[in-house]
């Protein structure tokens, strides 16, 4: 039980329980149940896989070709992943912010410019999720609202971002399928054994039943893990989510990722409480050989193992009937630069031009938004309705108004002091407007 993290911000009773108040009304969407984030932690090269561009430095082998969407695309980089085109909706002007791997992943999973000050007490987007989705969970609901797999969580990217300000419950929990992390599955032939210890710890450690407002932050918190730990482990459809077939993982590229997404995908299918499933493919960093030897590795093999994955995931999903009611994303914190490659044959990290794909929840696919110029260097338009890049914070309130949340919102009572806004229209260097890109829908 104790693989499960906390990594909660300890902080004065005085801020319990948390207020949130909405700016203004907002019409949110709600055609979601779910939101799958696949994370593409380090940056993907957007001329190279959803926003073509040509060059000296281009491989043959990308085996470029237009589609039927009217876009050019990599057919012999994500070869399965054609298949599933007219499910995706191409955002080419999105933009970021930040250069900097663990500032941009920070961006990505909070939504907000990062605040020295307040990193420890900003939510996440999972986390906010779990927070809002607390009072509309159902008997029967054994998942954890926000689950988040795979993270790399090296000083490079910085640590996965948690609850923050909020309570113990609506931190992720976390699965390593690359270390075949999967602490939560009890064989049937464990089970009486589980409910045993299970008792004998209630009778030992009575502290536990008279917990209550005024108890130690870190009592209330180390008591609601468990209890939610003991209810996954304890419910007999835990192991359909966490079992599949070899069939299966092989159609998912038998891969980490796979597995990730796989898992994802059964937690959606259960119905039970998983609300925000962060799924990180780590490897997009390519500062150096980009296009690999002989075909393999860099941009090869990220974009096998993403081909793979996201295809089966997306038809999946549509096969079983649940793609209308979950929106997946798949982007990076970043892009990477333009032009030709550097002397050690990759590209360096770049926040003016990148993309982000859409799917499911109402998204009409087989569209692109926006375009770059001939070196991918600068949007050269927009595509949207907004007239400006898309940004972190225009995906973040995204997110939110699919799952019926109001963006608007504000958490008043901070450790700080200071109001969190769900969406902060203070950004990195500027005041902007952000709101859904309500086009993917239209």
């Amino acid at each position: 039980m104790g693989a499960l993290t906390v990594a909660g911000y300890e902080m004065a009773e005085a801020f319990r329980p948390v207020n949130v108040y909405a700016q203004s009304r907002t019409r949110v969407r709600g055609s979601a149940d779910a939101v799958i984030f696949l994370n593409m932690q380090g940056g993907p090269s957007q001329m190279d896989m959803f926003d073509i561009k040509h060059g000296k430095w281009a491989p043959e082998n990308r085996d470029v070709r237009a589609t039927k969407y009217g876009y050019e695309y990599p057919y012999g980089l994500m070869p399965k992943l054609a298949e599933q085109l007219g499910e995706i909706a191409v955002v080419r002007s999105a933009q970021a912010w930040e250069t900097v791997h663990s500032r941009g992943q920070y961006y990505l999973q909070t939504g907000h410019a990062v605040s020295a000050a307040r990193i420890k007490e900003s939510p996440s987007i999972g986390s906010v999720v779990a927070h809002e989705f607390r009072a509309r969970r159902g008997t029967d609901d054994f998942l954890p609202p926000f689950v988040s797999m795979n993270y790399e969580p090296t000083t490079m990217y910085g640590p996965l971002q948690g609850e923050g300000c909020l309570a113990a419950d609506c931190a992720p929990l976390t699965l390593d399928l690359a270390q075949k992390n999967l602490p939560f599955f009890v064989e049937e032939k464990d089970r009486a054994r589980l409910l045993r210890r299970w008792a004998a710890l209630q009778d030992m450690d009575s502290s536990r039943h008279v917990l209550d407002d005024s108890s130690p932050v870190g009592m209330r918190r180390f008591d609601s893990f468990s209890k939610q730990v003991f209810q996954m482990m304890n419910h007999p459809k835990m192991s359909s989510v966490l079992q599949f077939s070899d069939e299966e993982r092989k159609a998912y590229g038998g891969t980490a990722f796979g597995d990730a997404c796989l898992i994802a995908r059964n937690m959606v299918a259960a119905k039970a409480g998983a609300r925000f499933l962060l799924v990180t493919q780590p490897g997009w960093d390519h500062h150096s050989n980009i296009y690999g030897k002989n075909s393999q590795g860099g941009l090869y093999k990220t974009c096998s193992t993403l081909d793979a994955a996201y295809s089966a995931l997306l038809a999946d999903l549509k096969r079983l009937g649940l793609l209308e009611r979950t929106l997946v994303i798949c982007m990076g914190e970043f892009g990477r630069t333009p032009g030709e490659l550097t002397p050690v044959a990759g590209r360096e990290h770049y926040a003016d031009t990148m993309f982000a794909l859409f799917s499911g929840a109402g998204v009409k696919g087989g569209r692109v938004y926006g375009a770059t110029d001939a070196q991918c260097a600068h949007i050269t338009d927009f595509g949207w309705s907004g007239k400006r890049p898309v940004y972190p914070e225009d995906v973040c309130a995204t997110i939110y108004s699919v799952l019926g949340i109001d963006w608007s919102k504000r958490i008043t009572n901070t450790p700080s002091g200071r109001d969190f806004l769900y969406v902060d229209p203070a950004a990195g260097t500027k005041v902007v407007n952000f709101r859904e890109v309500a086009d993917l829908f239209a």
